[in-house]
């Protein structure tokens, strides 16, 4: 176990962000899939109670949670004027961009679209349950609320769902996507493109690759460039972002204002403008 207190770190908010997909809340504990690796979190005062060690933390969650970066002056450019934003960064305070694994974003969000947060959720965990290893680690003690017998998968590698059918992959409730995730791993696994390579481009070269592959458009593209690559410049814009663009922005969001980190402004328009939907009833 390890413990762990920052500024600028919600492990709730973050979970619902929409950033993260097998990133699970259990009241005020959490268990969080990346890749191959698996964490259960607690709640503690002010900060949190990790399930790793301070090596694994130092060498790999760290830089997962983007704990290196200083989150204290993304707000610095909001006019005094705009209180929609004002207001949603100071709702959405403690949410970070995750550092993601590149290949489990571009699944992921291929299977996003059209999907609910909740749909998206169950088609990754029914194809990690079908395709991925099984992590071999139980639920620890200090873990009060989690089932102790629940079975937790890492992601599909490529190799893997390269060789799945469309039939097989449609089992994960895909639809018109599996074919657009069995084309993708293909290619991937061929070596046809390496995500890893794709860091070395600018921010309009990577989208440029992201969309050669079948099913990533736009959106999807920006997506994995903000969640996989970590370029927070990126602002991906969705039915939640584009209806709060149109209601507080007259259909046009002032992007200049927020050169170099557009991303993390993005994710507090995401999150507050959900939230505040969900509890007013309405929907996108």
């Amino acid at each position: 176990m390890f413990r762990i207190e920052y500024p600028h770190l919600d492990m709730k908010k973050i979970a619902d962000s929409g950033q993260i997909f097998r990133f699970n809340v259990y009241n005020d504990e959490y268990s969080l899939v990346a890749g191959d690796k698996l964490l259960f979190i607690k709640e503690d005062k002010n900060g949190y109670i990790l399930s790793c060690s301070e090596f694994e933390f130092e060498n790999f969650w760290m830089d997962y949670f983007d704990l290196r970066l200083d989150y204290s002056d993304f707000e610095k450019n909001i006019p005094a004027d705009d209180l929609f934003l004002i207001n949603a960064a100071e709702y959405s305070y403690g949410i970070r961009i995750l550092n993601q694994d590149k290949w489990e974003m571009l699944i992921s969000f291929i299977i996003s679209q059209r999907k609910s947060i909740p749909a998206i959720k169950s088609s990754i965990e029914k194809l990690a349950k079908r395709y991925g290893k099984k992590i071999d680690m139980k639920v620890p003690d200090f873990i009060k609320n989690i089932d102790k017998n629940s079975e937790f998968f890492a992601f599909p590698t490529p190799k893997v769902l390269a060789n799945a059918s469309t039939d097989e992959l449609n089992a994960c409730s895909l639809g018109y996507r599996s074919p657009y995730i069995e084309a993708t791993a293909k290619t991937v696994y061929r070596g046809d493109i390496d995500l890893e390579a794709l860091s070395r481009l600018d921010d309009n070269e990577l989208l440029a690759a992201l969309m050669s592959l079948k099913g990533v458009g736009i959106k999807v593209a920006n997506c994995v460039a903000l969640f996989g690559y970590h370029r927070i410049a990126a602002f991906p814009i969705d039915v939640w972002i584009k209806r709060m663009i149109d209601e507080h922005y007259d259909g046009e969001f002032p992007l200049k204002l927020y050169d170099g980190y557009a991303g993390v402004i993005q994710q507090y328009i995401f999150y507050y403008g959900r939230e505040s939907t969900k509890h007013s009833g309405k929907q996108p």
